[in-house]
């Protein structure tokens, strides 16, 4: 059977040209990229199944190399391509560093807040800094469901100690998308801060991160 063909006029890619890429739907977006489709499906179909199957472009930008390997009628080109596309937009999202700079801690929260934004577990990571602010290292530490997260809070401080660090940035993505905190949120954030204090530390802020965004939990954040 010949490959199913699609009339000059509605190709994406002359669509491109003649409107601009924002005119273009996310399904023209993907047929663009992913070239040509197989015998019984246009390419079309299979941007179409694509969104379908793994819940539009949120779940695109989580999905694994094997996951799309299995989907009929890609093959390594097409995936590596479609991941390639992906992780650039997914950049694109973070501020860019200078040539020998080394990364601040504000630009990592931007980044995790970036990493975490499409995850459907709550996740909390901590970023150790020296008494001036600069990055000494940082841990994802724990991850939990949709309603919370458990922190291990006598290994961040074992971490700290190992660092020999004077302050701590603690940040957790919010699922629902939600940049609000709760009262959970507030009652850890008080209790590291004690914790921290008797070891001469200081939690310098604690960050709710969500869609790519983030808020200061605590009054007074440094940003």
């Amino acid at each position: 059977m010949a490959p199913l063909t699609i009339p000059e006029e509605e190709r994406p890619r002359e669509r491109l040209f003649s409107h601009g890429p924002s005119a273009l739907s996310l399904r023209e977006l993907l047929a663009i990229l992913l070239r040509t489709g197989y015998s019984t499906r246009s390419v079309f179909d299979v941007a179409e199944d694509l969104l379908r199957d793994f819940g539009g472009l949120e779940g695109l930008v989580r999905i694994t190399p094997t996951e799309l390997l299995a989907v009929k009628g890609l093959g390594k080109a097409k995936t590596a391509t479609l991941l390639a596309a992906l992780e650039l937009g997914r950049r694109l999202r973070v501020p860019s560093l200078q040539e020998g700079e080394g990364p601040s801690w504000r630009t990592r929260v931007a980044w995790w807040a970036s990493e975490l934004a499409s995850e459907t577990r709550e996740y909390v990571v901590a970023l150790f800094l020296d008494a001036k602010g600069h990055l000494l290292g940082e841990d994802r530490l724990s991850y939990g469901g949709l309603n919370g997260a458990y922190v291990d809070v006598s290994y961040l401080l074992r971490r700290a100690v190992r660092l020999e660090a004077a302050q701590v940035v603690l940040l957790h993505n919010h699922p629902d998308g939600s940049l609000a905190g709760s009262a959970e949120d507030r009652a850890l954030t008080a209790a590291l801060e004690r914790r921290l204090e008797l070891l001469d530390m200081n939690l310098l802020e604690h960050f709710i991160v969500a869609k790519g965004d983030f808020r200061p939990l605590v009054a007074g954040a440094c940003l």
